[in-house]
């Protein structure tokens, strides 16, 4: 897909859209040329991890490197948990950051060893206006046709951070919403037998 479709684009901004309501506030002065750089940056060092000679399990902790540097982890976290985030203390909080990143980590960094050898290039972006900023890029894998992968990006905490990744137009964030809401209620609401539960998926 290309970043001249109308129907991706509709798609895309839809997906992200959908997912960033659980987000609130948007960007504060942040441009689509200065997203495109962070992204880019993103970009430069996932592939970098994709394509090196490190064993799953280094590649896995230098994904959860980036994602700790890059992803507002706090303000995504709280937004995936909902309501238990309200009522949880201080340290659930902290411990429930931690479980969702290395959980984050594990799961789409495996995802993304699989674009080894594939090249991702920044494709364009635009202004989503208090949702932040989608930054569009294009992975082009030998053997496929080349596929979307796109980035949220918003400075409200402060600093430029990602707060969604939509890949092939399906949201991070509203999945991952989902995927955590059922881990809480297979734990029957027990906020911290779901940290130990995220601590062994991914």
């Amino acid at each position: 897909m290309h970043s001249n479709d109308p129907t991706r684009r509709h798609v895309l901004t839809g997906g992200a859209a959908l997912g960033l309501t659980l987000l609130a506030g948007g960007a504060r002065a942040l441009s689509t040329s200065q997203a495109s750089a962070f992204i880019q940056q993103v970009v430069d060092q996932t592939m970098a991890i994709v394509n090196s000679s490190a064993s799953t399990e280094q590649a896995l902790a230098q994904f959860e490197q980036v994602l700790a540097r890059y992803g507002d982890m706090g303000v995504v976290a709280r937004a995936v948990l909902g309501q238990p985030w309200r009522s949880a203390s201080a340290a659930q909080q902290q411990a429930f950051v931690q479980a969702f990143q290395g959980y984050l980590a594990r799961k789409y960094g495996r995802e993304f060893r699989e674009y080894r050898g594939a090249s991702m290039t920044v494709s364009g972006a635009s202004d989503q206006g208090d949702k932040g900023i989608l930054v569009n890029t294009v992975v082009n894998l030998p053997g496929r046709q080349p596929f979307a992968v796109d980035w949220q990006v918003s400075d409200r905490s402060g600093a430029t951070k990602l707060i969604n990744l939509i890949i092939e137009g399906v949201s991070m964030l509203t999945t991952e919403r989902s995927e955590v809401r059922a881990i809480y209620e297979a734990n029957r609401s027990n906020l911290d037998a779901t940290i130990q539960s995220l601590r062994g998926r991914g």
